[in-house]
């Protein structure tokens, strides 16, 4: 048994967020109201023992990973596995967009399939790689505090994968606003969610 504290955050705001547009693994940096939340994210984890803290490769998880650990007087480090969902050709679409060039898959995605949106990942696929990275980070932290910072719907298809309920499309009840935190703790039986606090906004 590892003992490993695992604190998951999502990055902060995007104006693409805000503007409800999926980014994928594209996507641009923080806009103002990133930055202040994940100040005030940082805020929150002082004090708290986090002794590690690794982000996403993509530049808005690194940047809230960046604010964080400065005030936590770590430095981060970087896992390209903690990306967010590939999206394909939906990358930088708003819905309104995706609805006009890919009604099909819309439709289907809407109704609750599993597929690959613009050629991108399925759900499924986005657990089996949010899972096996999580256990990685695990296994070379034992007896550590791991503060971990990705995207909406990875920590969203961890979660579903952990819970064993429906992987996290359109009308999942599990959401994760922008720097919000969970906390998972791994144990004899595997992977324990202890906390999810936040169900709310599902852009990615």
């Amino acid at each position: 048994m590892f003992n490993t504290r695992l604190l998951l955050a999502r990055h902060g705001q995007t104006d693409a967020n805000a503007s409800m547009v999926f980014q994928g693994q594209g996507g641009g940096p923080l806009n103002a109201e990133g930055r202040a939340q994940a100040e005030r994210l940082a805020t929150r984890l002082v004090g708290k023992g986090v002794d590690v803290v690794i982000s996403s490769d993509l530049e808005r998880a690194v940047q809230t990973a960046s604010i964080v650990a400065s005030k936590l007087d770590l430095t981060p480090s970087r896992d390209r596995a903690l990306r967010e969902i590939d999206v394909g050709a939906w990358s930088g679409c708003s819905l309104d967009e995706v609805k006009t060039r890919f009604p099909e898959e819309y439709a289907r995605w809407h109704a609750g399939e599993d597929l690959r949106r613009g050629g991108g990942e399925t759900y499924a696929e986005l657990a089996h790689r949010m899972r096996e990275v999580v256990v990685r980070i695990v296994e070379a932290n034992p007896e550590r505090t791991v503060l971990v910072v990705s995207h909406g719907a990875a920590l969203r298809a961890l979660a579903c994968d952990i819970l064993k309920v429906t992987p996290p499309g359109p009308k999942t009840l599990v959401g994760m606003r922008n720097t919000a935190l969970a906390e998972l703790a791994f144990e004899d039986a595997g992977l324990r969610l202890v906390s999810w606090n936040d169900a709310a906004h599902l852009e990615e």
